[in-house]
């Protein structure tokens, strides 16, 4: 039998391997089997720590002193302290995704995420093709997690900020290993986000089969058979509803650390690609491909809750057609609270609530980013 934890299998049984409890709670686990689990998590998140506050705090102490940068140039003060957010950023986002996450796998509220994704899986009785598009999804995560782990582990090979002597090949390898763990996070948002739409559009295909008269059975009325259907429906949508609650409770502060890395990241590579055109440097792979992954990092997290409000607000537009002849007024009634309770739902994901995750973020995060470089630039050029 067909399962969404199945679909998801093998991004489950890699985060379990990296120490995070994900699914729904089992009695049937033994206390050894979360124990291990947790010392795995553990000592992932003590060596994620140390290893890139030690970077941080060597890759600062070494430019600081020779004011050289990457490709061997002398550094302005601007430029120094551009290059210096960014490790800083870097380091940030990774420490503070994978710490909040851990965190948050070992709350009542992850275990009751899973819980109502079981719950609705039980109350909805999929189609295979559901599941294929989960497993899809996966699949097609997957691949993008491989590509950019083997580009990540070329890149941190030539890179000078993992020169720590003789400990430099086990840096690059817990490195690789630390910036894979955050990916996976990233990739199990993405999932869930997609899983959640793929309910929503269950939602709506019932919707546009509830009023159907050939499917009542003649034993009851019309009215009676669509109240059954109205109630069942409602019970469900409220389940999709409280799952997207769950969602942005978990996710939520990684959303926030995640957006403003992408954000920083956006200025300081930028700076640094405007300034070497203008002074016909060569410009910075390194920055290049910064800038590239953050931006397909952004878009990849972005479309998935554009598609799920997308789906939400068809829901209500679908609610209101629905026009049963046989309906007597109290059904008519009952239709349309239901119509006025999804309107006022509307579930989304947001970031704890500070800003929703949508398309709405681009020409903020646009504007904010050639605004401040704007005035890196004038700063950089009064500092020549």
């Amino acid at each position: 039998m067909l399962s969404i934890e199945d679909s998801l299998w093998p991004l489950t049984a890699a985060l379990k391997i990296l120490g995070f409890h994900v699914g729904p709670n089992r009695k049937s686990r033994s206390n050894r089997y979360s124990i291990c689990l947790l010392l795995t998590g553990c000592l992932m998140v003590l060596s994620t720590v140390g290893l890139h506050c030690t970077s941080f705090i060597g890759g600062v102490l070494r430019l600081k002193a020779n004011e050289i940068g990457p490709n061997g140039t002398n550094l302005t003060t601007t430029k120094l302290l551009n290059i210096g957010i960014e490790h800083l950023n870097y380091t940030w986002v990774l420490i503070g995704v994978h710490v909040t996450f851990f965190v948050v796998s070992l709350t009542a509220n992850w275990t009751q995420l899973w819980d109502t994704l079981v719950l609705i899986e039980e109350s909805l009785n999929f189609n295979s093709g559901f599941y294929i598009k989960c497993r899809r999804s996966v699949i097609f995560g997957f691949i993008l997690l491989f590509i950019d782990s083997v580009s990540q582990f070329f890149i941190s090979i030539q890179s000078f900020y993992w020169d720590m002597g003789v400990l430099r090949p086990a840096a690059i390898v817990l490195s690789n290993l630390s910036r894979t763990t955050i990916i996976s996070v990233f990739l199990l948002f993405c999932v869930l986000a997609r899983v959640i739409t793929l309910i929503f559009q269950g939602l709506n295909e019932q919707i546009d089969h509830m009023d159907e008269p050939q499917k009542f059975s003649p034993l009851y009325s019309g009215s009676r058979v669509l109240n059954v259907r109205l109630e069942k429906w409602r019970r469900n949508h409220t389940l999709a509803c409280k799952l997207v609650d769950m969602v942005n409770q978990c996710f939520g502060l990684v959303m926030v650390i995640t957006v403003v890395n992408v954000f920083v990241s956006f200025i300081t590579t930028t700076f640094e690609i405007v300034s070497s055109i203008q002074e016909d440097d060569t410009i910075p792979l390194v920055f290049v491909s910064i800038f590239i992954k953050k931006s397909i990092l952004l878009t990849i997290i972005i479309y998935e809750p554009y598609c799920l409000q997308a789906e939400v607000s068809r829901t209500a537009v679908s609610l209101r057609k629905i026009h049963p002849l046989t309906a007597d007024l109290l059904t008519q009634i009952k239709l349309n609270t239901v119509v006025v309770e999804v309107t006022h739902a509307s579930p989304k994901i947001t970031a704890m609530e500070f800003f929703d995750v949508n398309l709405r973020l681009l020409p903020t995060l646009i504007g904010s980013t050639l605004t401040y470089v704007a005035i890196l630039h004038q700063v950089s050029s009064h500092s020549h």
